[in-house]
């Protein structure tokens, strides 16, 4: 046997020992990222239904406050109309807002127009007529505003 070939043989082996090794490290390394992933995909439905059951709990409270506001009567019946909305839409909104993957706006818009006789070019309406404060929650299209634009609407409501 020629020592070119030799040389060859034992050179090819270690490549494919070599080939061999980095491809268990690689395979370890999948097993390993697929159960982080695994894990953190369980964490995250699992956070996702806490938000959920958060927002229904939230949903309820203000709902409750709205109708006791509603049962006394106000002067306002724009602001209750729209509050009103905004409330009955609230589930809805955090849950799209957070699992949908959709922006405040894109959820709402898509609930008034097809769950209310109020769609969402009259609500919008609506908000550009009212206070700054109104305007500017509504402008930023995030969930923490779109919270605090049911609590100030609701306020309102409470000083009519």
């Amino acid at each position: 046997m020629n020592i070119t070939l030799v040389g060859g043989i034992v050179i090819g082996i270690f490549v494919m020992a070599l080939l061999y090794v980095r491809g268990e490290n690689y395979r370890k390394e999948l097993e390993r990222t697929k159960a982080l992933y695994n894990k953190v995909n369980r964490e995250t439905r699992y956070l996702t239904d806490v938000v959920l059951e958060l927002a229904k709990e939230e949903q309820r409270i203000l709902l409750e406050r709205f109708t006791r506001f509603k049962k006394r009567g106000t002067p306002n019946i724009e602001l209750l109309k729209f509050t009103s909305v905004l409330i009955e839409a609230y589930e809805v909104v955090i849950s799209e807002a957070t699992v949908g993957h959709k922006t405040v706006h894109e959820a709402f818009k898509e609930y008034a127009n097809n769950n209310t006789n109020i769609g969402f070019e009259e609500f919008n309406n609506y908000l550009i007529q009212t206070s700054a404060n109104k305007r500017q929650y509504w402008a930023k299209n995030t969930l923490h505003d779109y919270i605090d634009l049911c609590k100030v609407m609701l306020d309102e409501l409470e000083l009519s």
